[in-house]
């Protein structure tokens, strides 16, 4: 790949995973709010919809890491 491509993927990865990690904090605030203020039968669903957004956050942050590497591969060469 060439680095303009690998510098685009990096970009839209690392703004991936800031929307992801926001996401992640709304839902667990979610999940604060219907457990301890309000009686609801959610906090599961919450929860899993807690951890399936911070495992892609995590997905995509091993993605940025590689294109990473392979832009500074790329540069040393």
């Amino acid at each position: 790949m060439n680095t303009d491509n690998l510098k685009a993927r990096m970009e839209d990865y690392s703004r991936f995973i800031i929307t992801l990690l926001i996401l992640s904090v709304y839902f667990y605030l979610g999940t604060i709010i219907t457990t301890y203020l309000t009686e609801s039968n959610h906090e599961v669903l919450m929860m899993g919809l807690t951890s399936l957004s911070m495992g892609a956050a995590f997905f995509f942050t091993l993605r940025w890491k590689k294109c990473r590497q392979a832009l500074q591969d790329q540069e040393s060469q």
